[in-house]
């Protein structure tokens, strides 16, 4: 029993080692020809600049161009790579050393100012709520 479920999961892992590699190597040939069809552009570019200027100026409005393209994503690899506080949204919100949310002001099952009373969810409410945010789940995770 041991041998087969043994077997069973590593023909599982080899397959996805498998998809895995080819989803990689796609990738890897993806990224390849799309660096040099960026590589063709900047040349046609230059071509056509320096057509309409000379071309040291074509060189000079590239280069330019790329540097603030440049700058701009190290400035957004940078912003990502700050951590975020600790609190809301952050890093340990309901940890061990942070403190408990904040009790609300008017109980929940209290109405509001004059209002009329909210009755609570029936059950096929909170199961088609359920059931919706499964639904959504697992179209969410499958595009992943």
């Amino acid at each position: 029993m041991l041998r087969l479920l043994l077997a069973l999961f590593g023909a599982e892992i080899r397959s996805a080692v498998r998809r895995a590699a080819r989803t990689a190597l796609l990738c890897a040939i993806g990224g390849l020809l799309v660096a040099m069809s960026a590589v063709f552009f900047l040349i046609a570019s230059f071509i056509a600049l320096a057509d309409r200027y000379d071309a040291l100026t074509a060189a000079l409005i590239i280069g330019g161009g790329l540097l603030v393209l440049g700058l701009i994503f190290l400035l957004v690899a940078l912003m990502r790579r700050q951590r975020r506080p600790v609190g809301f949204g952050g890093y340990g919100a309901y940890g061990a050393y942070a403190a408990p949310p904040p009790a609300p002001a008017v109980p929940p099952a209290a109405p509001l100012a004059g209002g009329p009373a909210v009755p609570p969810a029936g059950v096929k409410t909170v199961l088609g709520i359920a059931a919706g945010a499964a639904l959504i789940g697992l179209i969410l995770g499958r595009r992943v």
